[in-house]
């Protein structure tokens, strides 16, 4: 199925007063099979994560390679040492294996909160059975996943998120299964949803969670590709032939840049139409050409899109501060990094003499930085990006 992409979110908070979080969080992808495991280390700090480091690299690994439920479990049980006063050998997890060819989930659940599908913005329930793995009961589903289904692994820290101190049952299942029917929209990116239930996680917990507390959520889409072409070709008299491989190209289209958007201009024979500015005075304001999704101006937005990618990779709950606005540099940083699976770059190599910031001539090496490093964030994220010089 190769139009069909499974896209991932990941939000992870740390006990109040720990700098290392308990939980831990892997992912095993090969040719067939997608492999992840979300683990709960016993306790907090470096000994729990510890503990759910192990586990979660053991089974993912042998499950990805094809080991039996049984041989994984008992393995990660004989490798780990056993808690002297909880006797008890290793953390919970939470291990979901996609198919690629069919879209086939498999759910192995120890301990962790059961994991919640989200189908047509609604909770659909899925059927488990019990089996008895070394004293351990262990819950299997195996679940015929559908375009646009969301699926959402949690740790106990979400669920008792504000225990004792506001709610005097923490944060039922039930309770945040309502929370994402309220919040979910279908065009909701995975990232987005995490960010969303770990900043209500926090607010119960008044900012101090008093457990380590992770969500991971996984989105099943079509893939959706995203066209960004910035400056015009070396030679003028390609001019044409570029733009119409770009505009040949399935997608969506943005361009970058004032004689770009100029050479887009006269090749559609749409004018360019000005917009009102964004609230963002350093950002310059976006325009608008019929027949293209998004027209901004380019190295200062470029050099905001990898200020947002880096904070991105490092935050990722900033998903949320994007949501609402409307400068171009986040409008795009929207469309690369929330809505895009696939990124074509068509980078002109033409100088543009005019082009400075504050007096200074920029040079075509500070565009070609910034694109690299976009690329960068864009194959950390997981997305297929192909970069064309012309």
């Amino acid at each position: 199925m190769k139009n069909i992409f499974m896209e991932c979110g990941f939000v992870s908070l740390s006990k109040h007063g720990e700098k290392i979080c308990g939980d831990y969080y892997t992912m095993v992808k090969k040719e067939d099979t997608t492999t992840i495991v979300l683990s709960d280390g016993l306790g907090s700090g470096i000994k729990a994560n510890i503990l759910a480091t192990l586990t979660s690299k053991i089974l993912s690994t042998m499950m990805a390679g094809n080991m039996t439920i049984e041989d994984s479990v008992y393995t990660v049980a004989n490798t780990l040492p056993v808690c002297k006063v909880r006797n008890l050998a290793y953390s919970t997890f939470t291990i979901f294996q996609l198919v690629h060819y069919n879209n086939n989930a498999y759910l192995a659940q120890f301990d962790n909160p059961s994991v919640i599908l989200i189908r047509e913005g609604k909770n659909f329930p899925y059927c488990s059975t019990c089996k008895i793995i070394g004293e351990k009961e262990i819950y299997e589903s195996n679940i015929q996943l559908q375009v646009y289904d969301m699926i959402i692994l949690l740790t106990d820290g979400i669920t008792s998120a504000g225990l004792g101190r506001v709610t005097t049952n923490g944060w039922p299942r039930d309770e945040i299964i309502k929370y994402i029917e309220l919040w979910y929209t279908p065009n909701m990116s995975p990232q987005r949803m995490a960010s969303a239930i770990a900043d209500a996680c926090l607010d119960l917990s008044l900012g101090t969670p008093q457990d380590d507390s992770t969500v991971a959520v996984f989105k099943i889409r079509k893939r959706q590709v995203v066209n960004l072409i910035i400056g015009p070709p070396e030679k003028k008299e390609e001019d044409n032939i570029i733009l119409k491989l770009f505009f040949s190209k399935a997608g969506k289209k943005i361009v970058c840049g004032g004689s770009t958007s100029k050479m887009v201009s006269n090749y559609l024979n749409k004018p360019i139409k000005a917009t009102e500015s964004s609230l963002d005075e350093e950002i310059p304001a976006i325009a608008s050409i019929e027949g293209v999704d998004l027209v901004t101006e380019g190295v200062i937005t470029l050099g905001r899109v990898v200020e947002l990618g880096r904070k991105y990779l490092e935050d990722s709950k900033i998903s949320l501060d994007l949501e609402n606005k409307t400068d171009g540099a986040s409008l795009l940083a929207k469309l690369l990094f929330e809505e895009a699976t696939d990124v074509n770059f068509f980078i002109g190599k033409a100088i543009n003499p005019g082009n400075e910031i504050d007096g200074m001539k920029i040079s075509a090496s500070v565009k070609m930085s910034f694109i690299r490093e976009i690329k960068g964030i864009l194959i950390e994220m997981d997305k297929k990006v192909k970069v064309s010089l012309c």
